[in-house]
């Protein structure tokens, strides 16, 4: 958000003293972290590995120190800091170059196929470089800065403007989402248990069949994959979500890749702000795509959150590879982000059964309760409720047969094993022969649970909080890969995208008026909320 469009802007540096500073250095470290992860799972196809493993570790401390340092931002704050929106400054322009590196390199440097083969699979590769290639090309554009006190290239402004534009989000998504077509195509029987498990059990529920009783294939001997053979491990609602693209498409991923998408439409949305009816972003979030955001000196962050931040959750890299294995976190982002953009919209009810969805989805959802019970604009009650929702929607398939789903859902994932090759600190310990036990992982998610706490307040310190928690249960899980960093990474853009979004993250019904040069109280004129606002802000304690 801007100042008020009749007065002068302030400078970034004329910050008033007590001014919350966080978001000129919680986007950055969001976005350190989002690309350290990324270059981790990347590295060696989610195994383990020393590059690997430094990686992750350096993406989850940029994430705490991201949690750690965010506030939920005061009227004094927002409207202190509305400059910082504006994405100026070395930090953000470092940050920005990172992600364009890693979405442009990314695709090109790994792409690795595995089960897919054929013309289809170097189609999929050849757009997949194009999607991360042109998302790379608008953040580059929109960072670009010209040294101090000399206008902007005719040439960079042109491209600005047409780099900025809303369009190219829908271009790159669907630059994407037909890579991911080609990719499912190319990959028709990937040999991995868990497309097995999803495709038998998607088609059972036609027919009546209990997942926790199936088995994949006639015999182990006809089962052409070394896996779970008649195990499901997951929630029930993984594959009920899932049913309609396996019966209607016959295969389970086209589900998968339409959450993708609509995850990445979700954090658009987040990103740029309510619309009003003529389809103009209320907030500025991409209003200033044009002569506003192109003509100015410094790059407008709310531009380039808008063109590409959403699509993040699509074009990590080697996010094909995810697909064409069939790993089902992007219903949990799904979810997740309808969820978010639900509470920051006003929308309690549907924000109760997006998060009821995702518990009844997969199991580790449970552990971000508290982080929702602790996000005021959802609160204790929502949470109980959604948990009491997603109860429901699992209790049918219990009473059909409390034994096997306890053994499926509970058992299995408790019991499984140390490997050497998990993309964890258990994995990492059993190379040098050291065992660890329970309580190191305690210790990180206590610690998590602190920082998320300090954190909340708002849709950003949520998102923020949900992403520490679960990266340290990946950090200290027996077996973890590639699959299950995309979620946390996925509730980084989200908080990116709340940061970015130029509203300092505040939800629907916090006092975020001054941000847009209003008062706090309603039909206050503009003008008029801005003097209070600064008043406030100059008697602020340092």
């Amino acid at each position: 958000m801007g100042l008020p469009a009749s007065g002068p802007r302030r400078p970034v540096a004329a910050r008033p003293e007590g001014a919350d500073p966080g978001p000129d250095r919680t986007l950055p470290a969001i976005l350190v972290g989002w690309c350290a992860v990324a270059w981790g799972i990347a590295a060696k196809d989610g195994r383990y590995g020393a590059w690997a493993m430094a990686a992750v570790l350096l993406g989850t401390a940029a994430a705490a120190f991201a949690t750690v340092r965010h506030r939920p931002p005061s009227e004094s704050s927002v409207s202190a800091s509305a400059g910082v929106a504006a994405g100026r400054g070395r930090a953000w322009g470092n940050a920005w170059l990172l992600v364009a590196i890693t979405v442009g390199l990314g695709p090109i440097v790994r792409h690795p196929r595995y089960y897919a083969a054929g013309p289809l699979a170097a189609a999929a590769d050849a757009l997949a470089i194009v999607a991360g290639l042109l998302a790379a090309a608008v953040l580059v554009a929109l960072s670009a800065r010209p040294a101090r006190g000399r206008p902007v290239p005719a040439g960079l402004a042109a491209a600005r403007r047409v780099l900025g534009s809303p369009a190219l989000f829908w271009v790159v998504l669907g630059l994407a989402g037909a890579a991911g077509v080609a990719t499912i195509r190319a990959a028709p029987a990937p040999r991995i248990d868990v497309f097995h498990l999803l495709q038998v059990s998607t088609s059972g529920l036609a027919h009546g069949a209990d997942m926790y009783r199936q088995q994949w294939a006639p015999s182990r001997a006809a089962y052409p994959v070394d896996g779970l053979f008649d195990v499901y491990p997951y929630l029930p609602l993984t594959s009920v979500l899932l049913a309609p693209s396996r019966l209607l498409l016959g295969d389970v991923r086209y589900g998968l890749l339409l959450a993708l998408a609509a995850a990445a439409i979700c954090a658009r949305r987040l990103a740029t702000g309510p619309r009003g009816g003529d389809g103009t972003v209320r907030d500025g979030g991409a209003g200033d795509a044009g002569a506003g955001g192109a003509g100015r000196g410094g790059a407008d962050g709310r531009v380039v959150a808008v063109a590409v931040l959403p699509l993040l959750v699509v074009i990590l890299p080697e996010s094909m590879y995810a697909l064409q294995q069939s790993w089902t976190e992007p219903l949990l982002v799904a979810c997740l982000a309808a969820m978010v953009l639900a509470v920051r919209g006003g929308h309690g009810r549907t924000a109760v059964v997006a998060l009821a969805l995702a518990l009844a989805t997969k199991q580790h959802i449970a552990l971000l309760l508290p982080v929702a019970a602790a996000w005021p604009r959802f609160g204790p009650r929502r949470t109980a409720v959604a948990a009491g929702a997603a109860a429901l929607l699992v209790v049918p398939w219990v009473l059909a047969g409390p034994g096997d789903f306890v053994d499926d859902a509970v058992w299995t994932n408790l019991h499984y094993r140390v490997l050497g090759h998990s993309l964890s600190v258990p994995g990492w310990a059993s190379h040098f022969g050291v065992t660890l036990g329970f309580a190191p992982a305690v210790v990180a998610l206590v610690a998590a649970y602190a920082a998320a706490w300090r954190a909340r307040g708002d849709a950003t310190g949520f998102c923020l909080g949900a992403a520490l928690v679960l990266l340290a249960v990946d950090l200290m899980n027996k077996q973890t890969f590639f699959n299950h960093y995309t979620l946390p990474m996925g509730l980084l853009v989200l908080a990116a995208a709340a940061v970015g979004s130029g509203r300092g993250g505040q939800d629907a019904g916090v006092p975020a008026q001054a941000a847009a040069g209003q008062g706090s109280a309603a039909g206050e004129p503009g003008a008029a909320g801005q003097r209070r606002v600064e008043k406030r802000s100059s008697d602020a304690p340092s």
